[in-house]
């Protein structure tokens, strides 16, 4: 049998926007979840003050930007923060999930693969970085190849992520190092997911990532 698969901790490796980004994913993720139920039990944030503690994260990276010692303070210790109930978090799903796949993909971490032969063809999500593009209203995605994966499908939303009904079918990529998006509403906060269309057929999404087109 292969190591049992769980919730990866890596990302305080993140930066800033990265961070955010897949914060904003968890949170979406967790709000809601058929398993992983509110309220946690003590030694777990519980995910109203998560939100709050992201919420104020963002604010705190936009007054940075000023690089004034009280703005430049405050973001950091907010990360900090917000790592910590990150962690907190991962801890309670890998509990609650005890190597359940099914679970590990509704919480929206990433988690480790099994090393079990019986999975060693299991399609994964593609790992994708969203980047400002050239155009107006435009965004490049880049993702690193899966080495069986045929092309990667974007879907978009601006609204609910959790509502399967609102999301749109925006473009299949056959290459992955600059798959350019436009035609977005510049200023308008967007949600998308990623999978990998692979000879079986299509893999799982990738949890929503925010980005917003300028």
């Amino acid at each position: 049998m292969g190591k049992k698969v769980k919730v990866k901790c890596n990302f305080s490796r993140l930066d800033d926007p990265g961070l955010s980004s897949f914060g904003k994913g968890v949170v979406t993720s967790l709000t809601g979840n058929r398993f992983i139920t509110e309220p946690y039990p003590e030694g777990v944030t519980q995910l109203g003050q998560v939100k709050a503690t992201l919420e104020g994260f963002d604010n705190a990276c936009l007054e940075a930007r000023s690089r004034a010692k009280q703005s430049v303070a405050l973001r950091k210790g907010l990360r900090v923060q917000f790592l910590k109930e990150l962690h907190e978090l991962a801890d309670y799903v890998n509990i609650i999930a005890k190597g359940n796949i099914e679970i590990l993909e509704s919480s929206g971490f990433d988690y480790t693969k099994e090393t079990s032969s019986q999975v060693k063809h299991q399609a994964t999500y593609p790992d994708v970085a969203l980047f400002q593009g050239v155009k107006r209203g435009g965004i490049v995605g880049k993702a690193r190849k899966d080495p069986r994966a045929r092309s990667c499908e974007f879907h978009s939303t601006t609204g609910d992520p959790s509502v399967e009904a609102n999301w749109k079918h925006e473009a299949v990529f056959g290459q992955f190092k600059n798959m350019e998006l436009d035609g977005l509403t510049p200023g308008q906060q967007y949600a998308f997911r990623m999978r990998w269309i692979m000879p079986e057929g299509p893999g799982p999404w990738t949890p929503p990532i925010f980005f917003m087109p300028t």
